[in-house]
């Protein structure tokens, strides 16, 4: 007797990596069972089902999966029992296991809910630039509200508004005072905004730490390369591993600048140079791991980028 499709025929892995759950094999019977040459064709057999379509399944065929774990036909007829105990067949014919199918359906629920995720971020960015837009008609500025014009929802300073206060500072202040305060919560807004649009969305502008580093001048392009690390790690990282990702950074230019000196050269005559150049200039640290794995540039583009960077600076 057959039972029901666990899930959709077009499901694939798509490079989701199948992760062998240690415990959860010790404690299985079929390989408490199963005789010690017989154990590493249990997990080739896994993960070939893994790489089928639909994902996790096997056809119902043994010569085939004899085939498809290079295993002689004649072999796998002796450890069949042993082998194939806990697939069962499914109505559209193929054999599935309960174990493999629930590592897909966790994949399936882990990438609905990175769906969902992407789905929220981007109607929250259309409502806050819903937001910024209401109250204006055609593009024309409205009658200054000086208690919250200029002002989105995390209480950074958003650009918009009339300069008055810049004109006709309060009594006991002066005009230069108020322009810093001000220009400090927009770049805030403004690093805010960024780091947002990278996928992190726990940023407070209220965090100490990020205060100081947007007041030590720290380029906004520092916090969007940290922020791209965050979203790409898995899981995603949050704000503390941000802020950690920019304190190492600055820590790092530091140690540089407060190292033995160094003849004065041409900044790209080493690679020590060429990573101090590009931390002056706000860009993220070379990731040679990711390059080792042939997922990142190589220190050749990497120095290329920096070398554009520097040219368009002194242009």
């Amino acid at each position: 007797m057959t039972r029901p499709v666990p899930y959709p025929a077009d499901v694939r892995a798509k490079g989701w990596r199948f992760e062998l759950d240690h415990e959860r094999i010790e404690q299985s019977d079929t390989w408490a069972l199963a005789p010690a040459d017989v154990k590493p064709w249990l997990l080739m057999l896994w993960l070939t089902a893994w790489r089928q379509e639909p994902c996790g399944s096997l056809p119902a065929d043994d010569e085939l999966i004899a085939a498809k774990i290079a295993m002689p036909l004649k072999t796998f007829g002796k450890v069949r029992p042993k082998l194939m105990r806990g697939w069962w067949v499914a109505d559209d014919g193929r054999l599935y296991h309960d174990t493999v199918t629930k590592r897909v359906l966790e994949m399936l629920a882990a990438r609905e809910a990175e769906r969902r995720r992407k789905q929220e971020y981007r109607q929250r960015k259309d409502a806050e630039r819903a937001a910024l837009s209401h109250g204006t008609d055609g593009g024309h500025p409205q009658e200054d509200t000086r208690g919250d014009t200029g002002r989105d929802d995390t209480g950074t300073g958003t650009g918009t508004g009339t300069g008055l206060e810049e004109r006709n500072p309060p009594p006991g202040s002066t005009a230069g005072s108020v322009g810093v305060g001000e220009q400090s919560s927009m770049r805030t807004g403004e690093v805010c905004r960024a780091i947002r649009a990278k996928g992190v969305m726990d940023v407070n502008p209220s965090n100490p730490e990020l205060k100081a580093f947007v007041a030590k001048g720290v380029p906004v392009e520092t916090f969007e390369a940290a922020a791209e690390v965050c979203a790409k790690s898995t899981p995603p990282k949050g704000m503390n591993y941000l802020l950690g990702i920019v304190r190492r950074q600055l820590g790092e230019a530091a140690a540089i600048a407060a190292g033995p000196a160094i003849p004065v050269g041409p900044w790209d005559a080493t690679r020590t140079s060429i990573v101090a150049k590009a931390a002056e200039l706000g860009i993220a640290a070379w990731d040679e791991s990711k390059f080792q794995v042939g997922q990142g540039e190589s220190f050749a583009v990497y120095t290329a980028r920096v070398r554009a960077r520097v040219e368009g600076a002194t242009a």
